[in-house]
This record gives C-alpha cells, sequence and structure tokens, in this order.
C-alpha cells in the first residue's frame, strides 16, 4: 500500500487525485491552508475513514512543508509519492494591472511553494531510501501564451524548467 501526499487545495485536481488514490487502496495525506477539509470534500472522502488524513499547510512556508512531511510520515511510517499540487492563478487581467499581493502570491505559492515541497520531499525520501516526487503543470509549462495569463504561465514555465532537471539532480554524486 503506497502513501501519498498531495499538497494544495482540498478541491478540484487535489481532491479528485486523493479520491483516485483512495480507490486505489493508497493512504493519503490532504493539505490545504484552511484549518479543516471543508464539507464537500468530508462527503467525498467519508467512505475511506482511517485512510486519509488532512494537515493544514501553507506552501509559501517551508517549516509548513516541513510539518506536513512529519504529519505524513508519523501516521503512515513513510512516503512513498509527493505531489506538489498547490497552485494559485491571478485574477484574469493583464499583468501591468495585477496587484501587488495576487503578483507576490502567485511566484511564492507556485515557483517557491513548489520548490520548498520539493526541497523537504527530497530529503525525507532520500533519507528513507525511497519516493517519488511530482510536481503539477499548467498553463505556460508547454510555453503557449494566453491573454491576461502572462504571469500564472511565467510561473508554470519556470516550474517546467526546474523539474525537467529535478532527477539528474538526486542522481548526482554528493560533493
Amino acid at each position: 500500500m503506497k502513501n501519498v501526499v498531495i499538497t494544495g487545495r482540498t478541491r478540484g485536481i487535489g481532491l479528485a487525485m486523493a479520491l483516485e488514490f483512495l480507490q486505489a487502496g493508497c493512504n493519503v495525506t490532504l493539505s490545504g491552508r484552511g484549518e479543516a477539509l471543508p464539507d464537500a470534500a468530508l462527503d467525498k472522502l467519508s467512505p475511506y475513514k482511517g485512510r486519509y488524513i488532512y494537515v493544514k499547510c501553507n506552501v509559501q512556508d517551508k517549516a509548513s512543508l516541513q510539518d506536513l512531511w512529519d504529519a505524513s510520515l508519523k501516521r503512515w511510517g513513510r512516503v512513498d509519492i509527493w505531489i506538489n499540487n498547490a497552485g494559485q492563478n491571478v485574477p484574469h487581467m493583464f499583468s501591468w494591472e495585477t496587484g501587488e499581493a495576487y503578483t507576490e502570491n502567485v511566484i511564492r505559492t507556485n515557483i517557491i511553494g513548489m520548490i520548498y515541497g520539493s526541497q523537504i520531499a527530497a530529503a525525507g525520501m532520500l533519507k528513507q531510501g525511497h519516493g517519488a516526487i511530482y510536481s503539477m503543470e499548467g498553463l505556460g509549462s508547454n510555453n503557449m501564451v494566453q491573454p491576461k495569463t502572462i504571469l500564472y504561465g511565467t510561473t508554470k514555465c519556470a516550474l517546467t524548467y526546474y523539474i525537467r532537471d529535478w532527477p539528474k539532480s538526486l542522481r548526482a554524486p554528493a560533493s
């Protein structure tokens, strides 16, 4: 039985992945910025009581991601799969119209959060001797440009660049 950690929202793709992993017999750690899972998610997860946990986590904070890893490790004994799913978009407007808070949050969530998550997962998986890390791409990861989505697309393009080298860096000899 695999143990899976999914960062990010507790709805949409994150919840759908959790349900698929649970149906396949895996244990799942879900995370999000809220204090608890939303009622809609709890309803869908109810058949899997005891096979999932929820951990509050803000991927913009490395210590919060470490807490997510630690809680999952404590509950399941190991983490086999880590999925960097947390993502944020900005209002559909031109980049120069986008406010400072939106600009910073999309970059901190989509790039820094993915990097921090990968760092935490890699350190833990190297220590335990196994594991797989996945990062969700999105619009922009294929260099496609769409009007009024330049900030989101830029972060996803950067994510793709980062994860392209990730497996090589994990196999590199220590210096």
